[in-house]
């Protein structure tokens, strides 16, 4: 199996991308890179621009926040094998929201923001999935963040 049809695969395998007809997904696949970052390395940073959206073939990230300037950040989640990373930020044309560390050896599939916008501007499948997705990430958030201000309001009762 030749390592596009393989790249193609894991795009299908990620919901976002897997209404997407078989042509565009090699499209894409061919105009992303493959890219290997070691045990450690920065992906990018909190505060950067960004310039690409991630798939992880191989490994994990470490999702690191810092709440303010100057701050130690912390791992707020950790993303595996399928995952998207820096999705929101190419979208909304935003700074990142977030820095991302490998954990171990990390395979990515790097999709530029140009071709990403292309690829969502001609298909509404792909629009829409990725609507989906952002609004499913933020029910996520707002109920773990709910989740925390609860375990928080006890900790300061019980003090």
């Amino acid at each position: 199996m030749s390592k596009l049809t393989e790249e193609v695969d894991l795009l299908r395998s990620i919901p976002m991308f897997a209404g997407m007809p078989a042509n565009k997904l090699k499209l894409l696949a061919f105009a992303s890179d493959h890219i290997t970052v070691a045990d450690g390395d920065m992906l990018f940073n909190q505060g950067d621009d960004a310039d690409a959206a991630y798939i992880v073939i191989e490994g994990a990230a470490d999702v690191l926040v810092a709440s303010e300037a100057g701050a130690e950040p912390s791992r707020v989640a950790q993303l595996g094998r399928n995952s998207v990373i820096g999705d929101m930020a190419i979208l909304a044309d935003i700074p990142r929201t977030a820095s991302v560390r490998a954990e171990g050896e990390l395979e990515i599939l790097k999709i530029s923001r140009d071709h990403m916008m292309d690829m969502v501007k001609d298909s509404p499948t792909l629009a829409l999935a990725v609507l989906k997705e952002l609004v499913e990430r933020l029910a996520r958030t707002t109920h773990d963040l709910s989740e925390a201000k609860s375990e928080l309001a006890g900790l300061k009762k019980a003090s």
